[in-house]
């Protein structure tokens, strides 16, 4: 997840070597949830590609939503289906292009979205990925790679870790293999478990009740088309 244009589709065509799958109901990876099933080394990744935060085509109330979806019904659906209950995140990857020498109070508030949707418990989980660094001068480059450390520093006091995409399959990988096999559950995932409405989780608190409501009346149609569909075929296709 992470900024709309920071780089989070182009991280994981470098890591499969895939474009997009183009279907009728999902033609925009902008628009919903992508998942992508994939052997490497002779591990199988589950690899998904969400709505870019603080996109113009996506409400933020909008994007959330369809991580929120996505996450609530992968756990929901590995307690029915598992001897051993939900299924656990390896990691989340946050990516923040390192060519933005500024910090908005949207970043902010997406950072402190991103702390909260995993909690302190599953922090170590994320890694938080600079990237772009092939197409900018280095010594710069660093100067707002400190900034965004200071940033950060929530999250990375919890065991988030920083690192630098350089555009290469094999980094994307080292990032990847790094997270281990150690597997969490999100806070998120717990809070809507046990039944708490999305608006009121610990990460859901942090959009404006504007943001809720333009969604809500926006979104009726477009929710169904483009995110439950979507999550119901991903589903599909894993199972089998």
């Amino acid at each position: 997840m992470g900024k709309a244009g920071s780089g989070i589709s182009n991280f994981i065509d470098k890591l499969t070597g895939m474009k997009p799958e183009e279907t009728e109901e999902l033609s925009s990876r902008m628009k919903g949830v992508c998942a992508y099933e994939y052997y490497h080394s002779g591990q199988r990744f589950i690899l998904v590609d969400t709505p870019g935060l603080n996109n113009g085509e996506l409400l933020q109330g909008a994007a959330f939503r369809a991580m929120a979806t996505w996450l609530k019904d992968m756990y929901a659906t590995h307690r029915q289906n598992t001897a051993e209950g939900a299924i656990g995140i390896t990691g989340v990857i946050y990516t923040q292009s390192i060519k933005d020498d500024s910090v908005s109070p949207a970043d902010v508030r997406s950072v402190e979205l991103l702390r909260d949707l995993c909690g302190d418990e599953a922090a170590d989980r994320v890694r938080l990925v600079t990237t772009m660094w092939d197409v900018v001068n280095e010594s710069e480059a660093i100067e707002v790679e400190d900034s965004l450390r200071t940033h950060w520093q929530s999250l990375v006091n919890a065991g988030a870790c920083p690192e630098r995409f350089d555009n290469t399959p094999e980094r994307a990988w080292i990032i990847v293999e790094g997270l281990e096999n150690t597997k969490k559950t999100l806070l998120l995932q717990e809070e809507l478990n046990e039944g708490t409405r999305l608006e009121d989780t610990s990460a859901g608190r942090h959009l404006r009740p504007e943001e809720w409501a333009a969604q809500s009346g926006q979104a009726e149609g477009w929710f169904e088309r483009w995110i439950w569909k979507p999550c119901l075929n991903m589903w599909s296709r894993i199972a089998n």
